[in-house]
C-alpha cells in the first residue's frame, strides 16, 4: 500500500475557476454513464455513511465500488471493489494512463482521482458505486456520475465556505442538487432543522426520504447509520449494521500503555460538537490541530467550555495552521513525546491530515 505520505501524483491544484474533466470523459465516451451511482454528499458523516452502505449492498450485488475522500493512511484506500483497496500496481497503472489528460487540460487533484476511480470501476464492470462527494454537489466532480440511482445527505453544517458558501442556504443548496432529475434523496435525520431550506432549495424538485435513528454506543454514528439502514432499505436489503466498525479516524478507541486514546477526525464545529456529545465522560486531555482555513477559534472555545485541559500542536501538512500565531496557553511542541509520556487518557481530534500521523505513531509504538 503507498502510504499519503508520499506524492503520487504531480499536481498542486486543488481549486480553479473552471473544470475539465466532462471534457476527459467526453474523449473517453463516457464510462461513468454505466456506472450505476448513489452519490453521497453532506460536511459530516459522509465517508462512515458511505462505507456503511457498501457494506450492505454487498448482500445483494457481487461487486460494489466504494470512492470516499480523504484517504486515511494509504492512498489506496480511496478507491475499493467490495470493501478491498485498489492495488498499487492498478492505482500506479491509472495514474499513468491519465496522466495525458491532466496535463493537457489541467486536472485538479480530485478530479484527477475521480478519473481514476471511473476507469478502475468501469474496466472492473462494477455493480453499483458508493459514490463519496469531495467538498460540494454541484461543484463536485463527483455530480458528472449521471447515472444516479440515489442522493444521500450527511449532517450539513458550515465549513469549505469559500467554496459553497458563507450562509447555510448556500451550502444546502450546493449539497442537495447534485440530484438529477427524478433521482430521490435519503437525507439524515441531522438535518431536519433544515426542512423547508432543503425542500426550497431542490432545482428538480426531487423526493424526499428522512432516515431515522439506527441504536449505536457513538453517538454521532447513530444518524449516520441510520441514514445508511434507509438506503438499504431502499434496495430491499435487510443488513445489520450494529458490529459493523466505522472506519479508522472515526472515534477510534485505542489501548496505549497505561491510558486510553480516543482518535476523531472532527475538524469542524459541527463535528466537534457530534464528538463531545459522543465521549461518556469530559475528563479527557484533548488535543486539537487544525488546518488554516478552519474556524479553529470557535473550535477552541467549545473544546475549552467542555474540557479543563485542551492542547494545541503543529502537524507536517501544508496547510497546517501555525500554534505560535495562536493565543492559547497549552501548545505541545512535540506530539511524539508528549504521547508516550501522558499519564491522563487522551482525545486527539482535529485536521483529518493530523489524526492519521497520530494513528499511525501510536500503532508503531504497539
Amino acid at each position: 500500500m503507498i502510504q499519503v505520505s508520499k506524492d503520487i501524483i504531480d499536481i498542486n491544484q486543488r481549486f480553479q475557476k473552471i473544470y475539465n474533466l466532462d471534457k476527459v470523459l467526453n474523449l473517453l465516451n463516457n464510462p461513468q454513464q454505466n456506472l450505476p451511482t448513489i452519490s453521497v454528499v453532506g460536511t459530516n458523516g459522509k465517508g462512515s455513511t458511505s462505507f456503511f452502505i457498501s457494506k450492505g449492498l454487498l448482500e445483494k450485488y457481487n461487486k460494489v465500488g466504494l470512492f470516499t475522500s480523504p484517504a486515511f493512511i494509504y492512498h489506496n484506500e480511496r478507491i475499493q471493489i467490495n470493501n478491498k483497496f485498489i492495488s498499487d500496481e492498478d492505482l500506479r497503472h491509472y495514474i499513468k494512463i491519465t496522466k495525458k489528460y491532466v496535463v493537457e487540460y489541467k486536472l485538479t487533484f480530485f478530479e484527477i482521482w475521480t478519473l481514476i476511480a471511473i476507469l478502475y470501476f468501469a474496466d472492473n464492470n462494477v455493480d453499483i458505486i458508493v459514490m463519496e462527494a469531495g467538498i460540494g454537489g454541484v461543484k463536485d466532480s463527483t455530480k458528472l456520475m449521471s447515472n444516479q440511482l440515489l442522493v444521500v445527505v450527511s449532517s450539513i453544517s458550515y465549513d469549505h465556505i469559500e467554496v459553497l458558501g458563507t450562509s447555510i442556504e448556500e451550502i444546502i443548496f450546493q449539497k442537495v442538487n447534485i440530484a438529477y432529475k427524478n433521482v430521490p434523496l435519503i437525507i439524515s435525520m441531522d438535518n431536519l432543522k433544515y426542512k423547508d431550506i432543503i425542500i426550497k432549495s431542490l432545482v428538480n424538485k426531487n423526493a424526499i426520504i428522512w432516515a431515522d435513528s439506527y441504536e449505536d454506543k457513538i453517538n454521532y454514528q447513530k444518524a449516520n447509520k441510520g441514514l445508511a439502514n434507509k438506503v438499504l432499505q431502499h434496495f430491499k436489503i435487510n443488513y445489520d449494521l450494529n458490529n459493523v466498525q466505522p472506519p479508522i479516524g472515526r472515534f477510534t478507541q485505542i489501548e496505549f500503555k497505561d491510558i486510553k486514546i480516543i482518535l476523531d477526525g472532527a475538524h469542524n464545529v459541527d463535528g466537534i460538537n457530534q464528538l463531545i456529545n459522543s465521549v461518556n465522560t469530559k475528563e479527557w486531555t484533548v488535543v486539537y490541530a487544525s488546518i488554516e482555513t478552519k474556524d479553529y477559534i470557535t473550535i477552541l472555545n467549545t473544546l475549552k467550555n467542555n474540557f479543563e485541559k485542551v492542547y494545541i500542536t503543529n502537524f507536517e501538512y501544508f496547510k497546517s495552521w501555525d500554534i505560535n500565531k495562536i493565543n492559547h496557553n497549552l501548545k505541545i511542541k512535540n506530539i511524539e513525546n508528549f504521547i508516550l509520556t501522558s499519564k491522563e487518557n487522551l482525545l486527539i481530534c482535529g485536521s483529518l491530515y493530523f489524526v492519521p500521523l497520530v494513528y499511525e505513531f501510536i500503532i508503531k509504538q504497539k
